[in-house]
């Protein structure tokens, strides 16, 4: 009898642990990760500053519509791909080992429009006193 109730007690916690751990088994990765990772003083380029970042996109999700304001845009696919909306050249899909520019002060946006998670990395130059994006309302 003890050891018919001692494993219904054993049973009863796994259950219990197992519903606890339900939230954390079903947890989805965010939606868009970016890490800076260089910034530096362009020295021989007054008031100019380089960042590099590296992003994460989840399937579906899209940034929103910016500008850079005096900052050139160099993104670059590491793996899955983009699809990037910029004003005046139009809608560009760029896979993994490919690149686009996007000019400064000209109105875009990213989005993995597929069905798994794609990596890039961005370089941008940019006027150190402006901020890295300005989003944009239509």
């Amino acid at each position: 009898m003890k050891r018919a109730i001692a494993f219904g007690a054993f049973f009863l916690a796994g259950v219990a642990v197992g519903a606890m751990s339900i939230p954390f088994v079903h947890a989805q990765a965010p939606p868009y990760v970016t890490d800076q990772i260089l910034q530096a003083d362009l020295n021989n380029l007054a008031g100019q500053e380089i960042l590099v970042f590296t992003s994460t996109w989840q399937p579906g999700f899209r940034l929103p519509l910016h500008v850079h304001p005096n900052g050139h845009e160099i993104t670059y696919v590491i793996e899955g791909e983009q699809t990037f909306e910029i004003d005046g050249v139009g809608t560009k899909v760029v896979r993994a080992g490919e690149a686009i520019y996007t000019p400064p002060n000209t109105a875009h946006f990213g989005r993995n429009a597929t069905d798994r998670p794609s990596k890039t990395v961005v370089i941008r130059v940019k006027d150190k006193d402006k901020p890295i994006m300005v989003e944009v309302k239509r």
